[in-house]
């Protein structure tokens, strides 16, 4: 894949009005930057359209749209408009806040949390889905990477890039976007149509169960096929065997998330996050 041109970042500083601090961790086609304005630190963005993603551009503008929209303390917030580099464009820019803390990904692989942490993780995560499905988004790549723990011990929600207004078809593109081991089973066929808000409370659902037992409940090994076949029929290792001081309630809630049938689990994130607050 392509990197982003330090052309692009250069013009984004300028034309943004900030000033570079230090590079924070990106990926291919996207910069990330820790900058400064005012004397407020802020994330600047910079993707680069590249031969093998053509539409980064349009999905930049739709993440952005989407995250101006949604106004919630659970859920990264955007600090600029989109604007686009070059002529004709050959990349894009914008700022968000800038979060202290890391992604998800290290504290889950650090051993099993209390009921007490993980309450806290999936309450915060759902309300900021619950402001999501207030505005008929559905983040449909809620993965340990797109999940921010402050250093206050709160949680936001980020990378809205592969979110779908259910209401407006312009802003959804093609296919099922997801990460393998947290998905849902939505995100592999239609009996539903397409993921939905119960699809993002399923994410969450394997977030609590990651978190709780130290492994995922519907793991990727690889297999395609075998994979496929366990996330559409949730086939899963009872939480409560792996966690044997749970009480009822507690492994209930997280058997909901997971349950095959969308209509089985709580509607959105806002029901979730009403039913992890009364077994805190």
């Amino acid at each position: 894949m392509d990197d982003v041109p330090r052309v692009l970042v250069e013009q984004a500083l300028t034309t943004l009005g900030v000033t570079e601090l230090a590079p924070l961790r990106g990926g291919a086609q996207k910069a990330v930057t820790l900058v400064e304005r005012d004397g407020q630190r802020l994330v600047l963005k910079v993707i680069s359209m590249g031969a093998s993603s053509p539409d980064s551009i349009k999905r930049a503008e739709r993440e952005v749209e989407l995250l101006s929209s949604i106004s919630s303390p659970y859920v990264v917030a955007v600090a600029s408009e989109l604007i686009e580099l070059g002529t004709p464009p050959t990349g894009a820019a914008w700022l968000e806040e800038f979060l202290d803390g890391d992604d998800l990904t290290p504290s889950l692989q650090s051993g099993p949390w209390t009921w007490n942490e993980t309450a806290r993780m999936a309450r915060d995560v759902a309300k900021g889905l619950g402001a999501a499905h207030a505005k008929r988004v559905v983040h449909r790549d809620l993965s340990p990477n797109n999940i921010r723990r402050l250093s206050d011990g709160s949680y936001k929600v980020m990378d809205f890039g592969f979110a779908r207004h259910t209401l407006r078809s312009g802003l959804t593109i093609a296919g099922q976007p997801g990460t393998p081991g947290f998905a849902s089973p939505e995100h592999l066929h239609n009996f539903s149509g397409a993921p939905t808000a119960a699809s993002d409370v399923f994410c969450v659902g394997i977030l609590m169960y990651t978190a709780l037992s130290g492994q995922n409940p519907i793991p990727y090994a690889g297999d395609d096929a075998d994979y496929a076949l366990r996330l559409i029929n949730a086939r899963t290792v009872d939480i409560g065997e792996l966690r044997p001081d749970l009480t009822g309630q507690q492994c209930a809630l997280i058997r909901k998330c997971l349950h095959p049938q969308p209509a089985r689990r709580y509607l959105n994130g806002n029901r979730l996050a009403q039913a992890v607050e009364e077994l805190m």
